[in-house]
């Protein structure tokens, strides 16, 4: 790695815990070049706004839940038991611990922000595709109508989304009755009902 790559690998580091500290909104350039020890003049050479920098943060976190949630499950990446569900929701789980401080400030900027905006509907979208898959499969597994699988999808996601943004703090030591808690009552969802 080159001397320009550690140094923005260094802002983006610094903009990840600001973020993580007081937010995406009230933070401004210089709580990030502050962060990192250097001039604020210097961030410029390598991002032009702090929009761009949770852009750069954004890319690698998009790029890396699609790597985690493709190896969610070491048999095929289907569902069709409640340990399958139990799979997909700690890998939500365990991204959105991981990428906390991207996953809001994405919420918070896309607030305002069109182009967060869309990344905040195409993560949502993706994750509405892929568990209205696995609900299928779910219900199909257990001889149960799939008519509803687009609207049991949005709900779970819904959910998951919105569990984690509200509970979920950093060095929280619950993941697992948080996981085991959510995969019972998403697994309940999906099954009930004719």
């Amino acid at each position: 790695m080159s001397k320009s790559d550690r140094t923005a690998e260094e802002f983006k580091a610094a903009a990840r815990r600001v973020f993580a500290r007081q937010g995406y909104s009230v933070t401004r350039i210089t709580d990030i070049t502050a962060e990192a020890g250097r001039a604020t003049g210097g961030i410029y050479r390598y991002f032009p706004s702090k929009a761009a920098v949770l852009k750069a943060l954004a890319d690698e976190f998009l790029q890396a839940r699609r790597e985690r949630v493709a190896d969610a499950s070491g048999h095929g990446h289907t569902m069709v038991s409640e340990q399958d569900v139990r799979d997909h929701v700690q890998a939500y789980w365990r991204s959105y611990r991981e990428y906390r401080p991207e996953m809001i400030a994405i919420f918070e900027a896309a607030v305002s922000d069109p182009e967060f905006a869309e990344i905040q509907r195409r993560i949502r979208a993706k994750d509405v595709a892929i568990w209205r898959t696995h609900i299928k499969e779910l219900r199909t597994h257990l001889g149960k109508p799939v008519a509803e699988s687009a609207a049991l999808a949005q709900m779970v996601v819904g959910l998951l989304e919105n569990y984690c943004y509200t509970t979920m703090q950093p060095g929280a030591g619950r993941s697992r009755s948080s996981v085991s808690t959510l995969t019972a009552f998403v697994y309940g969802g999906i099954t009930a009902g004719s």
